[in-house]
């Protein structure tokens, strides 16, 4: 679908916080049964890049929690391939500050897995929830452990990940099904289970 273009305008003194939040959401990609997408029609730029629905999980299955260091993660895209064959590769970069087993599990875990994450962008007036995954193309998932070199230096765990997608940084407003609730990606409000 090509672009649906609109105006661009920026207004003097306008908030623009940047980064991600430090708690983001990952799943494996085989415990997910359906995939939201984005419209194959859509009427606003928005609606181009933006999933519609629901991610809608294997029976039993939820998002995980994931922190990451403020000011150590962030989530990018750039164009790639070939000339009428180009993509967008979506990249994110998450760190967590410690090589305890969960640490450690994770990046076995990873090691051969295609893993979904969901990142929150800091707004001012509106909840911007971005996925990092897409339903026909599997992500790369690396994740670097290091204890540190001296007291206080820096330690943990830095995770990466890659995904092929047509859409940069799609945005997401459904629910995230979590342990213990569920997540409203268009308000953030997280609602526990009764």
């Amino acid at each position: 679908m090509p672009g649906i273009f609109e105006d661009m305008n920026w207004p003097d003194g306008k908030v623009n916080p940047s980064g991600i939040a430090t708690e983001l959401f990952y799943i494996p990609k085989s415990d997910i049964e359906t995939f939201p997408e984005v419209s194959a029609v859509p009427a606003t730029a928005g609606e181009n890049v933006s999933l519609s629905g629901d991610f809608v999980l294997k029976t039993g299955k939820t998002f995980y929690r994931l922190h990451s260091t403020q000011g150590k993660g962030k989530v990018t895209f750039e164009k790639t391939g070939e000339k009428e064959c180009a993509m967008v590769l979506n990249k994110g970069t998450f760190k967590f500050p410690d090589v305890d087993d969960a640490a450690k599990n994770l990046a076995k875990g990873t090691i051969n897995s295609s893993v979904v994450f969901v990142a929150k962008l800091p707004h001012q007036s509106e909840k911007r929830y971005v996925v990092l995954g897409h339903i026909d193309y599997d992500s790369e998932v690396k994740v670097n452990g290091d204890s540190g070199d001296a007291p206080g230096s820096d330690k943990g765990i830095t995770v990466e990940v890659e995904v092929p997608d047509f859409t940069p940084l799609p945005n997401y407003t459904g629910l995230l099904e979590l342990s213990g609730g569920s997540l409203d990606c268009s308000t953030g409000v997280f609602t526990p289970t009764v």
